[in-house]
């Protein structure tokens, strides 16, 4: 009986002492942050303030969100947790909150990226979440992606007091021009449950490059300014997935001049223009067939006009299966799921090696 005492005694203090082991929580600042147009004029934004003046409300609205914004680290804690303050005000019900309030943690193992755990989100503004326990406490890299759809204002991220984080030593996106996407709530990440799961974000840890994420909801309208501020970018190419936003007029009047401008000012960064995706409905609702092909000639027409034109660096991707022919890719029919946005990011990864 005394036996069996001693290691009941034992295995309770083993428990409390790992329960109890101290988190020191660590600024972000002096970490890297990938994802940001701008990176030394934003922390959590994806547009600058000086810009707010130059491009439309709804769009300067969106880019305060940190869609496609992660913080890039090692650390050889055995747990990793996180406090960040989010605005309040976003609620979707076709979104998951894990998405819009949520923080998303991969880890490097060998030469992939894996998912690790969320911060899943329980308040309205301060959040407080323990990511992930019992790590082994090797030194490892990390990606903690930011809320896609909401604001945030601030970051601590606690790991064990006597472990250390820090900037990576041998970063994998070194050397490596940044992909720029611009788009719809597709591309800003609707409707993934995590916010890793983003199109953008998958092909960032695929193709171990860095990915800026433009997509904003309801307004990828191939807005003028938008290809200002995309060539502002020194990219290793320019992803214009816009189609779910536009009708066929604008389709037709917009996007050849937007293509023409992002040229002119960037001539030879290569540009991916990515087709309209096939709606799940389109199978059985005539208009819906008919507003998507017209928009994709439109599209075609102005990349065949540049290709005729002697631009080299002008590709196209046609959106046959892209996110599968069974219907099963989408939520509500339009925002993909995250069946949706392995689909297309596969599609896309083939075409930009293919490019790049």
């Amino acid at each position: 009986m005394k036996k069996y005492t001693t290691l009941l005694v034992i295995l309770m203090a083993s428990f409390f002492s790992q329960a109890q082991t101290p988190i020191q929580f660590h600024p972000i600042n002096e970490l890297t942050i990938l994802g940001r147009s701008f990176p030394a004029q934003t922390i959590y934004r994806r547009l600058p303030d000086s810009l707010e003046s130059m491009v439309s409300k709804p769009v300067w609205k969106l880019s305060t969100n940190s869609a496609g914004i992660a913080i890039y680290f090692e650390s050889n804690s055995k747990q990793i947790s996180a406090k960040w303050k989010t605005g309040s005000t976003t609620s979707f019900p076709h979104v998951a909150t894990t998405l819009v309030k949520g923080l998303d943690l991969y880890a490097l193992d060998g030469n992939q990226w894996y998912y690790v755990g969320i911060g899943r989100p329980s308040n309205p503004i301060y959040q407080d979440a323990s990511i992930i326990k019992g790590l082994d406490g090797r030194l490892r890299q990390y990606l903690m992606y930011l809320p896609d759809y909401e604001t945030t204002d601030s970051l601590l991220i606690g790991i064990d007091s006597n472990a250390i984080i820090k900037n990576v030593a041998n970063s994998v996106f070194a050397k490596k021009k940044p992909i720029v996407f611009y788009g719809t709530s597709i591309v800003q990440g609707a409707s993934a449950m995590r916010s890793g799961m983003a199109y953008p974000a998958i092909i960032e840890r695929k193709l171990q490059t860095e990915t800026i994420n433009l997509g904003f909801s309801g307004n990828g309208l191939l807005d003028s300014m938008l290809a200002v501020v995309m060539s502002h970018v020194d990219a290793s190419c320019y992803v214009i997935d816009c189609g779910p936003n536009l009708s066929a007029q604008q389709a037709a009047q917009r996007t050849l001049p937007f293509l023409r401008q992002l040229r002119k000012l960037s001539p030879n960064t290569p540009i991916l223009l990515v087709e309209q995706i096939e709606y799940p409905t389109a199978r059985f609702v005539a208009t819906v067939e008919e507003k998507i092909k017209a928009i994709n000639q439109n599209f075609f027409k102005a990349f065949d006009t540049l290709k005729n034109e002697g631009d080299k660096n002008i590709f196209y991707l046609p959106s046959k299966g892209i996110i599968g022919d069974d219907g099963e890719a989408t939520v509500d029919g339009v925002h993909l799921t995250d069946l949706g946005f392995f689909r297309i990011a596969d599609a896309i990864i083939k075409k930009l090696n293919q490019i790049l």
